[in-house]
C-alpha cells in the first residue's frame, strides 16, 4: 500500500494527485471537486492541506494532501465497481498506518525501539571493525559490507515487497523489533568470532550471513508494513 498512503507530520496522508491517478480522473477535476465540497471551514482545514508537486515536465503545480476523513468525504460520490475496489484499498492502507501512528505513542514500543537503536550501534561498530579488517586483507569494496549485511538481515527477517524505506524500522511492531535486535546481535557476534579466528574476510561475511539466515529460520519472515520514502516524511523515531 506504499503507493497510496504515507505518514506525513505523524498522520496518514494521501494526495489529490494519487486519488486522481488511482480513480482514473483528471487531477484538475479532483481539485475542483475538493474545492466544491460542502463541508465546514473547520473540517476543510483539518483534513485538506494545500500543497504542491512537480509534474514530469518539471512544473510546480498545486495539489491537496488529505487525511482519511478528507479522503472518505471526497470519494463518497465516486461510483462504480472499480471505484469501490480503490476505496477499499485506500481505507485498508489508512487503517494500517493509523495503527503504526498509535504504536509510536505506546511506551512499551518506545522502549523497545530505543533498545534496538543501541543494538544497531553495537552491530555498526562491529561492521566498522570488519571493514578495516577486510581492507587489511586486500578488499577494495569493504565499505559495501554496511549495506550488504543490513540487506541480508532485512531480507531474512522481513517480506519486503520493494526496497526498504530509510525509516522502515519505525514501521515494525514490538515483536519484529525484538527479532531484528536479536539478528543484529547474531551478525555482530559472527563478525567478531570470525575476526578473532583470523578467517578470510569473505568467509566471515558468509558466516555472518548464514547465521542471520539460520536465526531467521527459527522465527519466520514477517511482512513489513511499507510506506513510500518520498515526500515530506517525518516517521523518524
Amino acid at each position: 500500500m506504499s503507493d497510496l498512503v504515507k505518514i506525513t507530520r505523524k498522520r496518514p496522508i494521501t494526495t489529490s494527485v494519487l486519488v486522481a491517478e488511482k480513480f482514473g480522473k483528471k487531477h484538475k477535476n479532483v481539485l475542483q471537486a475538493i474545492e466544491k465540497l460542502e463541508c465546514s471551514t473547520e473540517f476543510t482545514g483539518l483534513n485538506f492541506q494545500p500543497s504542491e508537486y512537480q509534474d514530469p515536465t518539471g512544473r510546480i503545480l498545486p495539489m491537496y494532501e488529505m487525511t482519511k476523513d478528507g479522503f472518505v468525504f471526497l470519494v463518497m460520490g465516486f461510483r462504480g465497481k472499480k471505484a469501490a475496489a480503490w476505496k477499499e484499498k485506500y481505507i485498508t492502507a489508512f487503517n494500517k498506518l493509523e495503527q503504526v501512528v498509535l504504536r509510536w505513542q505506546n511506551d512499551s514500543w518506545k522502549e523497545i525501539r530505543e533498545k534496538s537503536k543501541a543494538t544497531r550501534q553495537i552491530e555498526t561498530d562491529a561492521i566498522a571493525q570488519f571493514v578495516t579488517y577486510a581492507k587489511e586483507q586486500g578488499s577494495t569494496n569493504a565499505g559495501f559490507y554496511y549495506t550488504n549485511i543490513t540487506k541480508a538481515t532485512y531480507k531474512a527477517l522481513f517480506l519486503v515487497k520493494n526496497k526498504a524505506p530509510k525509516d522502515f524500522r519505525s514501521m515494525l511492531d514490538d515483536m519484529q523489533l525484538v527479532f531484528l535486535q536479536s539478528a543484529e546481535y547474531v551478525a555482530r557476534n559472527a563478525l567478531i568470532e570470525g575476526m578473532e579466528q583470523n578467517l578470510e574476510y569473505k568467509d566471515i561475511y558468509v558466516l555472518a550471513r548464514n547465521k542471520i539466515v539460520a536465526f531467521a529460520g527459527t522465527v519466520g519472515a514477517t511482512p513489513l508494513l511499507e510506506q513510500g520514502s518520498g515526500g515530506d516524511n517525518h516517521a523518524t523515531h
